[in-house]
């Protein structure tokens, strides 16, 4: 008795040339990586968390006694959080501050915080940016149903 087996790998070779384009040009898959982590991170900002969740230090008495605030740490006037913002070139992912819409370094001082110096207390640190496990399974998500979406495709 014999069996012959004929394999057809057309549909194969569909799948790797469309895998190996995903990975030739990443720019859609980085995207939507992107737009999910600007969301994440914007919703930690807004509820004055660090990216691992923990509340940011509460603002000093000297600071409350300026008034004239929106809100509480890191929202005098709104500008720097509505800086943050992602993009795309390429295969590169950005995930950040745009330091040209806020006054000078203000992301990176208020990220690593200052000592006190003379009369000013100094401003204390909180975490702006991370990639807390919370953000690496995002990534790991998105990449998997994005690859998904890209192999449906082809069926």
């Amino acid at each position: 008795m014999q069996f012959e087996i004929e394999f057809n790998a057309d549909h194969l070779d569909r799948i790797m040339t469309a895998v190996r384009q995903e990975i030739a040009t990443p720019q859609e898959m980085l995207g939507a990586i992107g737009q999910e982590l600007f969301r994440t991170n914007s919703k930690r900002h807004n509820a004055g968390n660090d990216p691992d969740g923990k509340p940011w230090q509460e603002l000093s008495l000297a600071t409350l006694a300026q008034g004239k605030r929106k809100g509480g740490p890191l929202k005098k006037t709104g500008r720097m959080l509505a800086s943050f913002h992602y993009s795309v070139n390429g295969d590169d992912l950005v995930l950040g501050f745009d330091e040209s819409r806020v006054q000078g370094k203000l992301p990176g001082i208020h990220h690593f915080g200052t000592e006190r110096k003379g009369r000013h207390p100094g401003i204390p640190k909180r975490d702006l940016i991370g990639f807390p496990d919370a953000d690496k399974k995002i990534v790991t998500d998105v990449t998997i149903d994005h690859l998904t979406r890209v192999l449906n495709r082809v069926r």
